[in-house]
């Protein structure tokens, strides 16, 4: 991975705009999203296989049959800047999740973050009872 100022390359993870929206509240106070993400992944850090595997849902259409989706995750880019330590551990957790990072971290941040999580009042998103 390229190295940048400061540590390593960004990364880009997409979340929803309602996920985007509570990072925003948490960054508000001059912590980075970086910072929050690394705040959510200590708080949850003996869960992530759980929540990762409890945000598995599918998209209430008939187009969307067969296709999984991620609560917290979304169209949204949030960009992240981690130092070299931090990129490590996010690659470590990613492999060892058998997922990227695109996938398990909106999840942590929606179980974490303060504010309405997903899917309450999103009726388009359906979940298994097994998934839960």
């Amino acid at each position: 991975m390229a190295m940048w100022e400061g540590g390593s390359a960004p990364w880009t993870v997409f979340v929803s705009d309602a996920l985007q929206a509570r990072l925003d509240t948490c960054c508000a106070d001059g912590r980075t999203a970086t910072a929050v993400v690394f705040e959510a992944i200590g708080a949850v850090r003996d869960r992530v296989p759980d929540v990762v595997r409890g945000a598995r849902a599918r998209l209430r259409s008939p187009h969307a049959k067969d296709e999984v989706h991620y609560l917290g995750s979304g169209p949204v880019q949030v960009r992240l800047h981690p130092d070299t330590e931090q990129a490590a551990l996010l690659e470590r957790w990613s492999a060892e999740l058998g997922v990227p990072i695109t996938t398990w971290l909106p999840p942590v941040l929606n179980a974490h973050l303060p504010g309405r999580a997903e899917p309450e009042n999103m009726p388009w998103i359906v979940q298994d009872d097994e998934r839960r």
